[in-house]
């Protein structure tokens, strides 16, 4: 019995050990470690580095590098996802440091991809050349050298002879740059050296000789010009002189005008009208005649019932989930839709439609607005539910032959889950330790896991309990529709029967074919923003 009592003090030394003899620098780095998790990074830095001052260890350095990068300190980040991968397991080291040395080595291979570098290089060698940024001289200039990204580096290059320059260089997230330097030389300081350039000219002397044998080659084409084309215009003088003659045939027709009244010979008009004008060989005066019949535009012919189906879809953003309580996520909501429409008037269809739609959502951190953080339940979806509307359009065309349409319209309807379920579980912070009551804080909801039962895992009793209406939330437990009241408790929030609406629906429709019609449509709605892609075949 001795034995018995002796070990159960002994258990009760070694649970409360951690607290009481907590090391220097623990409550700074659990307080900090929490509010980096919550992402509260402004107050974690302080708690963590007050922590590292007084003991380092992996579990608090690199939570401090996260919140570095965070605020755009990537060197600094840098250093210390570099230190961390570097140490071995040592005494007193738990699981968390030891978790955090093996994360360590990839974040930093990460980061350093993003951290940008500056390479600066002489055009040509200066004698006491020294390169600064921001005041600090650097030995090798012409190395990479890393810079926090968004910061104002000033250079500053001095050599000796050559006049000071300054530059201002910010650098971007994985920018890689360099500068090339040209300093201009101070007065007095001129290069005669760089002028032997000027002896490569008398090496082109063997060349001239070509040059001057190619002129004489050039001569004959030039006696080509000299062919007298324009005395060959002469000829046209000559139809000039025959013009006169041609008047004397209009001295004809003027006694053949009676008989041009005949309607039977109607045909030989154009004929005789063309002396009339003296126009000579151009038969210019029949255009005249020959008039284009205008042929007005037939309009596309009026379809009254359509027959569609297509893509439908739901988006559901975060921010709706952010109306009733905190938690939530982006949710996407694919289905089809089959519909039949008629033409209302000669703008105007009414549209009947029946949609699927499946509401899939993946595990969820949520809790309503106002409860305390022991109240996040893991909420989980497969909901499938049938829909059917009515939708009223109208259609203003974009064009003449109604290729191209825009639609504007409004919609209200009614859905049925007829198939699956919704699941909510009570959850606790998953980076809590089990046995530990200490270590079930406040943190991130996203890393939040599933309650096996109450108080399960040891030391979960205020996340994990049976004191409220949640008090058998737990692996298993399905969600009561809207029209169940569970005994001594209100109804479900599982959505059985509910309405819709879609106001306003904007589109565009493109007709390339009589019978055949394309849609596309995006609209807001209660379930969240409506996107839809169709084809409509006429009956």
């Amino acid at each position: 019995m001795r034995l018995s009592i002796a070990s159960l003090f002994g258990l009760l030394a070694v649970l409360l050990a951690p607290p009481v003899f907590a090391g220097p620098g623990d409550k700074e780095a659990n307080q900090g470690m929490n509010a980096a998790r919550g992402g509260f990074c402004k107050r974690a830095i302080p708690l963590l580095e007050s922590a590292e001052s007084q003991r380092h260890r992996p579990s608090s350095a690199v939570p401090l590098a996260d919140c570095y990068v965070k605020q755009g300190d990537l060197l600094k980040a840098s250093d210390i996802y570099h230190k961390v991968a570097s140490e071995k397991k040592a005494p007193g080291y738990n699981a968390r440091d030891v978790a955090a040395i093996t994360s360590a080595k990839k974040k930093a291979a990460q980061l350093d991809v993003r951290i940008p570098t500056l390479v600066v290089t002489p055009a040509e060698p200066y004698e006491g050349l020294v390169v600064e940024i921001d005041g600090e001289v650097i030995s090798e200039p012409s190395a990479p050298h890393r810079f926090d990204p968004g910061e104002v580096l000033v250079i500053v290059v001095r050599a000796e002879g050559h006049e000071e320059t300054s530059q201002k260089v910010t650098l971007k997230e994985k920018q890689r740059r360099e500068i090339k330097l040209r300093l201009k030389p101070k007065p007095g300081g001129k290069k005669p050296p760089e002028k032997p350039v000027a002896e490569k000219p008398p090496e082109k002397k063997p060349p001239e000789k070509p040059v001057a044998k190619k002129p004489p080659e050039k001569k004959p084409p030039e006696k080509k010009p000299p062919e007298k084309k324009p005395p060959e215009k002469k000829p046209p003088k000559k139809p000039v002189a025959k013009k006169p003659p041609e008047k004397k045939p209009p001295k004809k027709p003027v006694a053949k005008k009676p008989p041009e009244k005949k309607p039977p010979r109607a045909a030989e008009k154009p004929a005789e009208d063309t002396p009339r004008v003296a126009t000579g060989p151009d038969e210019r005066p029949k255009p005249a005649v020959e008039m284009p019949e205008p042929t007005p535009p037939s309009p596309r012919r009026q379809r009254d019932v359509w027959l569609g189906a297509g893509f439908q879809g739901f988006f559901i953003p975060q921010l709706m989930f952010g109306l009733l309580g905190e938690g939530g996520r982006d949710v996407l909501v694919p289905g089809g839709d089959i519909s039949l429409s008629t033409r209302l008037g000669r703008r105007f269809d009414l549209v009947f439609s029946v949609a699927y739609a499946r509401f899939w959502m993946d595990e969820t951190p949520f809790k309503p607005k106002g409860h305390p953080d022991t109240d996040y339940e893991i909420v989980e979806s497969d909901l499938q539910a049938l829909q059917a509307g009515v939708r009223l359009v109208w259609n203003i065309p974009l064009d003449r032959d109604e290729l191209f349409a825009f639609r504007v319209g409004a919609g209200l309807g009614v859905g049925w889950t007829f198939m699956g379920d919704l699941y909510r579980t009570q959850a606790y912070p998953g980076d809590a330790v089990p046995g530990d009551p200490g270590s079930f804080v406040p943190g991130d909801p996203y890393r939040y896991v599933k309650c096996r039962g109450p108080n399960n895992p040891v030391g979960s009793f205020r996340y994990c309990n049976q004191l409220d209406y949640d008090a058998d939330h737990y692996p298993g437990y399905v969600e009561p529709s809207w029209f169940t009241r569970p005994k001594g408790r209100p109804q479900g929030l599982r959505p059985l029967v509910y309405p819709w609406l879609v106001l306003p629906e904007i589109g565009l429709a493109l007709r390339p074919w009589d019978r055949v019609a394309f849609d596309l449509r995006v609209g807001a709605s209660v379930t969240g923003l409506l996107g839809g892609l169709g084809v409509r075949f006429a009956l």
